[in-house]
């Protein structure tokens, strides 16, 4: 991929996709090897298709977009029960585990369809230990999903965000090895530091798979 013929990203998912979209468009970008589109919507899973139809957005959209590769970011807002034609499922019991699943799955190919690599980036780890346990209750699902399919890849984003001890950190080392604040005050979501460190592993790995360099 060249700045002739950059790599077409499209960045699809909740509020933590935008800013890392934005990253990618600010590095990648700017070095002209890769063109971002991005489409987000906060408070946005697969759960709840009433609130926001990602299957029915991605059939709108995927076809105008014609996307090289797709950077998935959701999951981060599927921590609780799904709603289903035969009741509500709990969220961690078999059945629910198998209905993400299929919902993850299905989407996933639904954009294979369209493009040539998706890359499922999984939920940082949280402030909050509750919702920190359900988010990698749902990580080990997203990977497991990634590992059936060999062109959709599973982008770690737990580990990046962990200190040297492992637990959740706000503050790490940038690139240039001085400390930045990397999640807001909420413990959620990433400031723009943040975000850039996530859009960085996400250029590594483009860097690896398409031959190309990110800024």
């Amino acid at each position: 991929m060249t700045a002739e013929a950059p790599l077409r990203v499209w960045v699809i998912g909740d509020s933590l996709a935008g800013p890392v979209g934005n990253a990618l468009r600010a590095r990648g970008g700017a070095a002209g090897t890769i063109q971002v589109t991005i489409d987000f919507r906060s408070s946005s899973g697969l759960l709840n298709p009433g609130f926001h139809d990602w299957p029915g957005r991605v059939e709108q959209r995927l076809g105008e977009v014609a996307p090289d590769v797709v950077v998935v970011v959701l999951g981060t807002n599927d921590g609780g029960g799904m709603t289903t034609p035969d009741g509500l499922l709990e969220f961690g019991t078999p059945e629910w585990d198998a209905r993400y699943g299929e919902r993850v799955g299905a989407l996933a190919d639904q954009l294979l369809a369209g493009c040539r690599r998706v890359y499922w980036v999984g939920t940082p780890i949280m402030a909050g230990v509750n919702l920190d346990a359900r988010l990698r209750h749902i990580n080990s699902i997203l990977r497991a999903q990634a590992t059936l399919r060999p062109t959709v890849a599973y982008v770690d984003a737990y580990t990046l965000f962990q200190d040297e001890a492992g637990l959740y950190a706000s503050r790490l080392p940038d690139e240039n090895g001085e400390l930045v604040t990397v999640r807001q005050s909420d413990g959620v979501h990433y400031t723009t530091a943040g975000a850039d460190r996530m859009a960085r592993e996400l250029l590594g790995v483009f860097a690896v798979d398409w031959g190309i360099e990110g800024g």
